[in-house]
């Protein structure tokens, strides 16, 4: 009997290998699976964190480059410009309305020497 008995513990023995051996094997995807998406995901970190830089040192140049070419003062002349734009604006608005009341007295003139010629 001891023979069954020593048979039996090495057929369990080798069942529990192989349970091991299957757990081992499914780990080993799972760890395979995560270490492709932790890879996926550092070059996804990377590619934004390279844009970023590239967008900083793009403003940083642009910034540069403005206050090279006098942003100040061209922002000083954009707002003088708005000004004379607006005041023109109200010129014209202001000539348009006078034009109107001339036209209104021209033809209250013409109606009158109308009305004075047939009386």
């Amino acid at each position: 009997m001891s023979d069954d008995t020593g048979y039996l513990e090495a057929k369990q023995m080798r069942a529990e290998a192989q349970r091991l051996r299957d757990e081992a094997a499914e780990l080993n995807a799972t760890a395979d699976r995560k270490l492709r998406d932790g890879n996926y995901k550092l070059g996804q970190a990377e590619h934004r964190q390279k844009l970023i830089s590239d967008l900083e040192r793009s403003v940083a140049a642009r910034e540069a480059k403005l206050v090279e070419l006098g942003e100040a003062k061209f922002l000083e002349r954009e707002q003088a410009a708005a000004d004379k734009l607006k005041r023109a604006e109200e010129l014209m608005a202001s000539y348009n309305h006078d034009k109107h009341e001339a036209a209104i007295y021209l033809r209250q003139c013409s109606e009158r020497e109308a009305a004075e010629q047939s009386a």
